[in-house]
């Protein structure tokens, strides 16, 4: 079974690494531009675009999602990374959890297909991470939290317990959100800031 990586930016530098922890390699590297096919990121060679991907059968091959985001403060910047996932997901292709050798996964947490765990990250009992989640390097999720599919926990946040992080949602690097707070589909919270409050569907927090 082939292992290949989408998208051959930084995030996928990140990828590469956290499956060499676990002594695996990926196959290949995809990219959108055709100028690097025949290159190399991290020593896995780029062999073309994502369309390529199409030619392969969907049960010969497994995809990480290489594609990071960039939030603002009125959008996650998540719906690139969410596309891609939908679009081969929705074509039968497998995409499996990604976890670094460092990160730390209770026992009884499965987290969601194509979710990713980077380096040093925490994840503590009781919770529940969908699909496609990305929670970042040194990132802590604590006990009982619940983060919907396509989110991103940048790395140094921390979830208190019970939290609950709706689908799309950008929690910023070094954020600190309370425990038992709400943030609605597809919010923002600010790198560094403190959330005590519940944040509505679409909201950003800057406290």
């Amino acid at each position: 079974m082939s292992l290949i990586v989408l998208c051959a930016g930084g995030h996928a530098r990140v990828v590469i690494e956290a499956l060499r922890s676990r002594g695996a390699r990926p196959t290949a590297v995809t990219d959108r531009d055709s100028s690097r096919v025949g290159t190399f990121l991290g020593g896995i060679p780029i062999i073309g675009s994502d369309e390529d991907i199409l030619e392969m059968q969907s049960d010969s091959v497994e995809l990480a999602n290489g594609l990071g985001n960039r939030a603002s403060g009125s959008s996650p910047g998540l719906s690139g990374r969410r596309e891609l996932f939908g679009r081969f997901a929705a074509l039968g292709y497998a995409f499996p959890v990604i976890s670094h050798v460092s990160a730390v996964i209770a026992s009884d947490v499965s987290p969601g297909e194509g979710a990713q765990v980077m380096a040093g990250a925490i994840i503590q009992p009781g919770a529940l991470i969908g699909r496609n989640v990305l929670v970042n390097t040194r990132a802590v999720v604590e006990h009982d939290c619940q983060i919907g599919d396509h989110s991103h926990i940048a790395p140094g946040a921390v979830l208190c317990g019970g939290v609950s992080v709706g689908e799309g949602t950008h929690v910023g690097a070094g954020a600190v959100v309370l425990g038992g707070i709400s943030l609605g589909v597809g919010s923002v919270v600010a790198a560094g800031a403190v959330v005590a409050k519940d944040v509505g569907a679409g909201g950003a927090y800057w406290g």
